[in-house]
């Protein structure tokens, strides 16, 4: 158990210094991430129209969902713009440590989750080289079910998918290579 704690660990910080050089270095999050052109008069409308936290849908969806209802939804949606707006009307502080302790974290959860199914798999991947693609393989189905499915379901743009997809499946292939360093067969 020690040795998979250990990898959890490992793999965490990992992934938390990929997160931290993905989105402070390099560029490719400013590029999909976009500035509201008209911020302050459109934050007016949200501060006196949506009182609480939550994620908005626009065109809304109907509540009832009589068949004119549905008609004119659709006509709606096919016409645009078509988003999700992610809204908390408190400010944050965001620099505040707390997002980043939680972050760290989730990384260790997860990390830790991933060094467990290593171990399991160990009868099927003795080489050091099948660990870190088992732990990749990790990363590229958590893109798949997280961002890539937002995408089809929820039509968010495909660069910044791309880049979010790419982003989560290197840091678990960079996570691999230390998980897997530490999650091995066990010498008998």
């Amino acid at each position: 158990m020690k040795r998979i704690l250990l990898a959890g660990l490992l793999g965490a910080l990992v992934v938390f210094t990929w997160g931290m050089l993905s989105w402070l270095v390099l560029p490719w999050h400013d590029v999909t991430l976009h500035q509201l052109p008209i911020a302050e008069p459109m934050l007016d409308v949200m501060r006196t129209n949506l009182p609480s936290s939550g994620v908005y849908a626009f065109p809304g969806h109907p509540e009832n969902g009589s068949s004119e209802e549905m008609a004119e939804w659709r006509e709606k949606y096919q016409r645009g713009p078509v988003g999700l707006l992610f809204y908390s009307p408190q400010g944050k502080d965001p620099m505040s440590p707390v997002p980043y302790m939680i972050g760290l974290l989730l990384n260790f959860v997860t990390a830790t989750l991933a060094a467990y199914l290593l171990s399991l798999t160990l009868a099927r991947t003795v080489h050091y080289r099948q660990r870190v693609i088992f732990v990749a393989r990790l990363g590229v189905f958590a893109a798949l079910v997280s961002h890539i499915a937002l995408w089809n379901w929820m039509f968010l743009p495909v660069a910044y998918t791309i880049v979010m997809a790419l982003d989560l499946i290197v840091g678990w292939v960079l996570a691999g290579l230390v998980i897997a360093w530490r999650i091995k067969p066990v010498s008998h």
